[in-house]
């Protein structure tokens, strides 16, 4: 998972695309964020919660939220907005957090295709569609008590476990590290993110031997663990299964059947 500093204290920062057949590693910005499924369906990763997104549906994803897309045969709409675009929904919202889930277009859904047509400096017509879009999002969502929601916090935890994954790292050792107290920590994460801290260090280990598997062959599957930070080979077979839903093996299989 990688925290996308491009994305952090804009002003009135807008950018949006057109994908196909799109699949975006598990990460989390500053940005608040919008996906439109014009065509087809996929996975969806957020906070800990798989679901689907499908045809003529839309999610809307706020600040500093883990998520993570996989789709195939479908055609995508993605914009990513500075937060001060929309001051009145966090108005709204109260400082309660968002359950995410897929809302269905309907009459938006010229308006959601069209985000990706937008130019930068369109910014009274940018707000203006963001805030009505934002408006159905408020009929159609359920909101939940917001507890330790430190950005910050996520922030530093995130860059810290992109460089050091490799290594063994204990909560205690990071709560240290970082001035808070583990439980508290722990808690803080796991209301963030919707996943525990060995969940979200699983997360990088299993990301970067995917990448062993794929790029380099001749590895052999015990050495790839322990270059991926797993201390046992029983272990690192256990998490990428309930990861990935295969072997290290299959996985590298894949690659070589291309």
């Amino acid at each position: 998972m990688k925290y996308h500093n491009e994305n952090f204290n804009g002003t009135l920062d807008f950018r949006s695309k057109f994908h196909q057949n799109w699949w975006v590693e598990l990460h989390l910005h500053e940005y608040s964020e919008i996906l439109y499924c014009k065509k087809g369906e996929g996975d969806i990763w957020i906070n800990g919660r798989n679901s689907k997104l499908r045809s003529n549906e839309f999610i809307w994803i706020p600040p500093n939220y883990v998520h993570q897309y996989a789709f195939q045969n479908a055609e995508l709409v993605c914009a990513v907005f500075s937060n001060d675009f929309i001051p009145l929904f966090f108005s709204a919202i109260g400082g309660k957090r968002l359950v995410v889930s897929a809302i269905p277009a309907d009459e938006l859904s010229a308006v959601l295709e069209s985000l990706y047509l937008l130019k930068k400096d369109q910014r009274l017509k940018i707000c203006g569609l963001l805030n009505l879009i934002a408006e159905k999002v408020m009929e159609h969502s359920q909101f939940e008590e917001a507890n330790c929601m430190d950005g910050v916090l996520l922030q530093k935890v995130v860059t810290y476990l992109s460089t050091h994954y490799t290594e063994e790292i204990k909560l205690c050792q990071l709560a240290k590290l970082f001035g808070y107290n583990e439980k508290y920590l722990s808690h803080a994460l796991h209301s963030l993110t919707g996943v525990h801290f060995s969940q979200l260090l699983t997360f990088y280990r299993i990301e970067h031997a995917k990448k062993l598997l794929s790029q380099q062959p001749q590895k052999n599957i015990a050495s790839v663990a322990m270059e991926s930070g797993f201390s046992a080979i029983n272990t690192f077979h256990r998490a990428f299964f309930k990861h990935m839903g295969m072997t290290p093996m299959q996985y590298r299989n894949l690659f070589k059947e291309k």
